[in-house]
Parts: structure tokens; C-alpha cells; sequence
């Protein structure tokens, strides 16, 4: 079975592109956590301008990973998919401490 989604390290995060579902969500949170808690720095960006699609379990994992108690402001800057996702489930409105969701560009 081919890959649907991706995650790449940036320089400021990580870039993470295509679907992100039941199966492949666990993938996504255990290979962003790896990166997020492993990245040096205050402020660190979780780029999912490249998803073009997430279920709940993928958005479950991504709420996991937002809830990393590391000290560091997490900047989430979503596709138009995930961000209507986002608003939907009230994490656009700063519920998350140290948790930054931009508009998508």
C-alpha cells in the first residue's frame, strides 16, 4: 500500500503533507512528537499546509501532540481543510496553552 501522507524536519518544524487518517494517524503522532520534543528552541512550527486531508483520529493525534508539555510555543499554520477542522473543534480559539493556530494563507 502506498503512503498518503509525509512528514518532513524543517529548519523552524516540521512539514507535514497529503492524509492523515485511521491509518496512518499513530505514524503521524509518534514521528511529530519524536520531532517536536527533540527540536531545540522556543517556538517551533507544525506546518500542515500540505494536508489536504484529516479524520478524527488524525486530528486526535495532532491534539496529542499539541498537548506536549515542552515549553515551547507551538505554531500550527494548516491547510484551508484542517483549519475548518480546527474551528470546528474550537481549537482556533486559544483553549490550548502555548498553542498558536494561524489562518491559512
Amino acid at each position: 500500500m502506498l503512503d498518503t501522507w509525509g512528514l518532513d524536519g524543517t529548519t523552524e518544524g516540521l512539514f507535514a503533507h497529503g492524509e492523515i487518517d485511521l491509518a496512518n494517524a499513530d505514524s503521524f503522532e509518534e514521528q511529530a512528537t519524536d520531532v517536536v520534543l527533540g527540536a531545540a528552541g522556543t517556538s517551533f512550527l507544525i506546518d500542515l499546509s500540505g494536508v489536504t486531508f484529516m479524520d478524527s483520529a488524525g486530528i486526535g493525534a495532532l491534539i496529542r501532540v499539541l498537548e506536549l508539555r515542552t515549553g515551547k510555543t507551538l505554531i500550527v499554520q494548516p491547510s484551508r481543510q484542517v483549519f475548518t477542522i480546527l474551528r470546528l473543534v474550537a481549537l482556533t480559539d486559544g483553549v490550548l496553552p502555548n498553542v498558536e493556530i494561524l489562518q491559512p494563507r
